[in-house]
């Protein structure tokens, strides 16, 4: 059986099947494997580390944990509290009236930050003007359908992580933003932050940023300066606000003290640092990367839950939710009536219901007509069953989002 318990409870010859440790990127910790001595416990504990799933079959049990079905529920029970938050407005258009000039500017958006990475590789200054005119447009778009932008953002290439979890971040933070309702000075300043949060990683070796396997304790050190990089190179650039500097230096601070670069904790992070951390693990932990498989987008939400009250504050846990739904635009969706549907955007009436496209059979086990419906509307039929994963059915959701 799989159970979770608290580090406390944790000794000798249990068995790790995964040592629930997402919200700290690039970790050099092994996730599975039998714990030696009570000198590894003590280490994951300086890690910052609450609660890991053990194995009971693999190792020696531990009657005070919960089995990895009543996790599960709880997540649930937690998220369908979230749900009972009122969505704010997408905007005031449709998606598909959004979706080219949102295509256009992700499209400018990548161009710019491919340029400025290349340009902060070889030694040139950051030009600031060029964020500052992405960040109206894409403030501009968030505001006029924010479903637009989030649609595109799942569509990625393994290859330019960094460059798109960049713009995905910035998108993340305008709809959060957007739906606490932060004015549009504040707004920028933190989309600004958001793209340039990971600038330092250009000073990282390549062979410790695209590491496939675990990072020893040294490489681990050297990636953990990429925030230091950030901040340094952000505060040294002229026309950068301090709030853009702390977004970028704050983003792997946790609440519980546990993040870095400085330990920082709870009050000491201002309000747009807790957000972005939220917002950078739920981007994170939804895309592949060389060592992490994806999260379906609902699934993450879970983990954010999970996770909230000692690594991330939990109200801004549910404002996130609130913002994106709990079925968020590219999750993939069982019916009752036993069909597949991918979410596209989310219902300010209920979140519980959004706007899905029809896709796929599960009985007959084919494709089927592209059919667009508003779960919200009276007339409607079928409702969700529940969030399924997209690779299990060999489907890439990101195929019906453009």
């Amino acid at each position: 059986m799989i159970k979770r318990i608290s580090i406390d409870k944790l000794r000798p010859n249990m068995y790790v099947s995964d040592l629930n440790c997402d919200w700290i990127p690039h970790h050099n910790m092994q996730k599975e494997g039998r714990i030696p001595s009570l000198s590894m416990v003590n280490e994951l504990k300086k890690r910052g580390i609450k609660e890991v799933y053990i194995d009971t079959e693999r190792g020696i049990d531990e009657k005070d944990g919960l089995s990895q079905q009543e996790v599960e529920q709880t997540n649930r029970t937690k998220l369908d509290k979230a749900a009972q938050l009122s969505m704010a407005s997408a905007g005031s258009v449709s998606v598909e009236e959004e979706l080219l000039k949102a295509n256009k500017l992700h499209e400018k958006a990548k161009g710019i930050m491919s340029n400025v990475l290349s340009d902060v590789k070889f030694g040139k200054p950051l030009e600031t003007e060029a964020f500052d005119d992405l960040a109206d447009g894409m403030i501009d778009s968030v505001m006029r359908n924010h479903n637009a932008l989030a649609c595109l953002g799942r569509i990625r290439q393994k290859d330019n992580y960094l460059m798109e979890h960049s713009i995905n971040l910035s998108v993340l933070m305008g709809i959060f933003a957007k739906s606490m309702r932060i004015d549009r000075e504040t707004m920028h300043q933190v989309m600004v932050g958001a793209l340039l949060h990971d600038i330092g990683k250009i000073m990282v070796p390549d062979n410790i940023l695209h590491k496939p396997g675990k990072l020893d304790d040294d490489e681990f050190a050297r990636m953990k300066q990429h925030v230091v990089f950030s901040r340094d190179l952000l505060k040294q650039t002229p026309g950068i606000q301090p709030l853009t500097v702390d977004v970028a230096a704050q983003h792997h601070e946790r609440i519980d003290g546990s993040g870095y670069p400085e330990g920082l904790r709870g009050c000491q992070i201002c309000r747009e640092g807790k957000m972005v951390a939220i917002t950078d693990v739920y981007d994170a932990i939804t895309a592949d990367r060389c060592y992490h498989k994806r999260l379906a987008p609902t699934a993450a939400l879970k983990k954010l839950l999970e996770w909230s009250g000692s690594h991330f504050e939990e109200s801004l846990v549910h404002k996130f939710i609130r913002s994106m739904g709990i079925y968020p635009v590219g999750s993939l969706v069982m019916m009752e009536s036993g069909r597949l549907a991918v979410v596209i955007e989310a219902s300010e009436k209920d979140q519980t219901r959004p706007i899905i496209k029809l896709i796929y059979n599960s009985r007959a086990k084919q494709f089927i007509p592209v059919e667009v419906i508003d779960l919200s509307k009276p007339s409607c039929q079928d409702s969700i069953k529940n969030s399924v994963d997209a690779d299990k059915w060999h489907i890439k959701t990101s195929d019906f989002l453009s």
